[in-house]
């Protein structure tokens, strides 16, 4: 097989099935994340919302701030899962949803969003 294929298919198939595999799945082993106003956490908030809204492009979501959130490190991917406002583009209130997004180093996914009610 040659080699260029190889690494194409490790980094295409098998990386992501590690990442999925390595998915935190405990509630108790998140560790709160004390300051959500950090720009570094709001950065990940502002990318949920707008990957949720790319993959969704019927939608009109705005991020508003970040509510609450939690992290979870695992083989050196965090994992962030937040409570983020947001509002849909009408004069309406905001709501909230709960995202996870993971994080190596610079590379972000998405891998959760949905509504809370």
């Amino acid at each position: 097989m040659n080699t260029a294929v190889l690494i194409l298919f490790i980094s295409l198939v098998l990386f992501p099935l590690h990442l999925f595999a390595s998915m935190p799945l405990d509630d108790d082993q998140w560790s709160p994340i004390n300051d959500v106003k950090d720009p570094h956490i709001t950065k990940i908030g502002e990318f949920a919302v707008s990957e949720y809204v790319r993959l969704n492009t019927s939608l009109r979501l705005k991020f508003m701030t970040v509510v609450s959130g939690s992290i979870q490190i695992i083989s050196n991917v965090k994992y962030y899962k937040l409570v983020v406002a947001v509002n849909d583009g009408g004069d309406s209130e905001s709501k909230n949803y709960e995202t996870v997004v993971w994080n190596l180093k610079s590379i972000s996914e998405l891998m959760d969003f949905r509504p809370l009610f």
